[in-house]
C-alpha cells in the first residue's frame, strides 16, 4: 500500500508525528511519501505516487489548506479512476470531528495513531471498511475503542527520510527534533492536553508514557552517524521533567549517560514548579542549553484561577533566577489577550516577565480552539460566538475577542511584536513601551524588527550553532521566519485557494507522535 502523508507547512523543525507514523508504516512494508501544500504541485505529487491513501495531519488553522488538499485528491482520484482512502488526524479532527463531514473524509483518527494506521491499511487492502478500529471514526460508525500506546519503544524512530526527501533544504539545518515521552499531566485552559486526558482516561491507562533511556540515546547515535551534521538536540515533548517520581528517576539515568554517550548540546519544554535547582543541575549537567518555560501571566490570579498553572509569582522569579545561575537559556513565552482579562492586564504582564530577566522573552496573543476550556470560558463571558470559524485562529494576528478595542486589539499586536525587545532594555528605555505600543503606523516596520529580534534570540541563546551555515542559507532562514509574522506566509495559501482570510499558526510545542498531534 502507499501512503501519502499530507501537512500544511514547515517551519523549520521536522513533523514528527507524520515522521513516526511513516516509520510505523514502512516497518510493515508500506510505501509512503510526504506532501506540504504550501510548496508542492499536489497533482504532480499524486501523479507521480498515486498513493492508495491520503492522510492529513490537521491543526484547526489549517483546515482551509487541507480543503483545498482535499478537493485536489477528491478531483484527482475521480479523472485518473484511482480509488483513494482519505483520513485525517491532528487536533483539529480530535476535538472538531464535524470536519469528517466537512470534508467528506472517509475517517478520521483521534488519539495514538500508530496502530490505528496499520489496521486502517489492512481493511483498505482488503476491501472492508474501518468501523470499529481503535481511536478511528467514521462517517457510518462511532469511535472505535479508545487505545494508548502504553509502550513507547515498541515505536520505531521517526522516519527523516520522508522528511527530507520533501524538504531536502532542511539538511543544511543542525537541529534535530525527537520526543521522549507522550503526554502531559496538567491541566492548563489554554491547551489541548487536559482535554486529551479527559477524553482517554480510565482504570489503568497511563496518560503519561516515557521512552526508555537507552532507545532514546540509541536513536541519537544513529541520527550523529546517518544524518550529519547534528549540531543541536530538540526535545519536542509537550514537558520533559515532571515532578512525578518515576519522571525524576529517568532523568538521574538521562543526565548521567546523555553527557558521556552522546554530549550534543540541547533544548527541552520544562514547567517552573519542576525546575528545581537539582533538576536543574542535573539537566546542565547533560548539556542543556536552553529550556523553554511559560510565565504565561503576570498577574498570580489570571495564571492560577484562569489558566489553572498552579504557580507563584516567587516560584517564577525563583525558577528563572536558577536558570541564569546554571547558565540555561530561558525561552518564556506569555499570553496577551487572556478572555476576561485587560490591556492594563497585558502591560502588567509585559513588566512582569521584565523582572525575570529571560534569555529570549516572548508573547503570542490568545488563539481559541476547540475543546479548550480557555475557549469555552470565552463563550461562556460573550466574548466569543459559540459558532466561532476556528480557520480564523492565529498566534500572529490581532485578538478575535469581543471584549477590546480596535485601538486595544492592535496594541495588543504591537506588544506582540515589541515587548521581547523592550523587555531586554535599561528601565529609562523601557518606559517607553506604552508610547511605541500606541504608534500604530509604525506596525510594519514592527513585523520586521520584530520577525529579525526574534531570529537573532532563537539562533544565538535559544538554538546556538544550530542556523545553516553560509550567509545566503541563514538569510534563507531568517526571510522563512520574518514570513510567519507578515502576510506573505498567508498569501501563499490564498494564492492558492482564493479565500479571503487564511491564517498560519506558529506554536511552540510540537504536539506528535501520532495521528492526533502530529505535525
Amino acid at each position: 500500500m502507499k501512503v501519502l502523508f499530507v501537512v500544511a507547512d514547515i517551519y523549520f523543525s521536522e513533523p514528527l508525528g507524520i515522521m513516526i507514523l511513516s516509520a510505523v508504516c514502512k516497518k510493515a512494508g508500506h510505501n509512503t511519501r510526504l506532501a506540504v501544500v504550501a510548496h508542492d504541485d499536489l497533482e504532480q505529487v499524486l501523479d507521480d505516487f498515486r498513493p492508495d491513501v491520503v492522510a492529513y495531519s490537521t491543526m484547526t488553522s489549517d483546515e482551509n489548506s487541507f480543503a483545498y488538499a482535499n478537493d485536489i485528491a477528491i478531483a484527482w482520484s475521480k479523472d485518473r479512476d484511482h480509488p483513494v482512502k482519505r483520513i485525517m488526524g491532528g487536533p483539529h479532527p480530535t476535538y472538531f470531528p464535524e470536519v469528517m463531514n466537512k470534508l467528506n473524509l472517509d475517517a478520521i483518527c483521534a488519539g495514538d495513531g500508530e496502530r490505528a494506521i496499520i489496521r486502517i491499511l489492512d481493511a483498505v487492502k482488503e476491501g472492508g471498511d474501518m468501523s470499529g478500529i481503535a481511536n478511528v471514526t467514521t462517517p457510518n460508525a462511532p469511535m472505535g475503542p479508545k487505545e494508548v500506546v502504553e509502550d513507547m519503544d515498541e515505536i520505531p524512530w521517526a522516519d527523516r527520510d520522508v522528511f527530507y526527501d520533501a524538504a531536502p533544504e532542511m539538511k543544511d539545518h543542525g537541529i534535530r527534533s525527537l520526543l521522549t515521552m507522550k503526554g502531559c499531566p496538567y491541566k492548563c485552559t489554554y491547551c489541548f492536553n487536559h482535554a486529551f486526558n479527559t477524553m482517554f482516561k480510565g482504570p489503568g491507562v497511563k496518560i503519561l508514557r516515557r521512552r526508555s533511556v537507552s532507545d532514546v540515546i540509541a536513536e541519537i547515535k544513529n541520527l550523529v552517524e546517518n544524518y550529519p551534521e547534528v549540531r543541536f538536540i530538540r526535545f519536542a515533548d509537550d514537558v520533559f521533567v515532571t515532578t512525578d517520581r518515576e519522571q525524576l528517576d529517568w532523568l538521574d539515568e538521562f543526565s548521567e549517560r546523555y553527557p558521556k554517550e552522546i554530549g550534543i548540546p540541547f533544548y527541552c519544554l520544562i514547567r517552573a514548579d519542576a525546575f528545581t535547582p537539582d533538576v536543574a543541575e542535573k539537566l546542565r549537567k547533560a548539556n542543556c542549553i536552553s529550556v523553554c518555560m511559560s510565565v504565561e501571566a503576570g498577574s498570580a490570579h489570571v495564571r492560577n484561577k484562569v489558566l489553572k498553572r498552579n504557580m507563584s509569582d516567587e516560584m517564577l522569579l525563583t525558577a528563572f533566577h536558577t536558570a541564569r545561575e546554571k547558565k540555561i537559556n530561558i525561552w518564556g513565552t506569555t499570553i496577551l489577550g487572556i478572555p476576561g482579562t485587560s490591556i492594563e492586564d497585558d502591560f502588567e504582564s509585559v513588566t512582569f516577565v521584565r523582572k525575570l530577566k529571560i534569555a529570549y522573552p516572548a508573547f503570542t496573543i490568545f488563539a481559541p480552539y476547540p475543546g479548550t476550556d480557555l475557549t469555552d470560558h470565552s463563550i461562556e463571558l460573550g466574548l466569543l460566538d459559540k459558532d466561532y470559524d476556528y480557520n480564523l485562529t492565529s498566534l500572529t494576528g490581532e485578538s478575535v475577542l469581543t471584549g477590546y478595542t480596535a485601538a486595544e486589539k492592535k496594541t495588543q499586536l504591537t506588544l506582540f511584536y515589541l515587548a521581547p525587545f523592550f523587555c531586554l532594555l535599561p528601565e529609562v528605555l523601557f518606559r517607553t513601551l506604552p508610547f511605541f505600543a500606541k504608534q500604530f503606523w509604525l506596525i510594519p516596520a514592527y513585523k520586521v524588527l520584530g520577525g529579525m529580534f526574534t531570529a537573532l534570540l532563537l539562533g544565538t541563546r535559544i538554538f546556538p550553532n544550530a542556523q545553516p551555515k553560509g550567509l545566503d542559507a541563514t538569510w534563507e532562514a531568517v526571510k522563512v521566519h520574518l514570513s510567519y509574522l507578515s502576510d506573505e506566509n498567508k498569501n501563499i495559501h490564498k494564492r492558492k485557494i482564493g479565500l479571503d482570510v487564511i491564517t498560519k499558526d506558529v506554536t511552540e510545542t510540537s504536539k506528535a507522535t501520532d495521528l492526533s498531534y502530529s505535525g
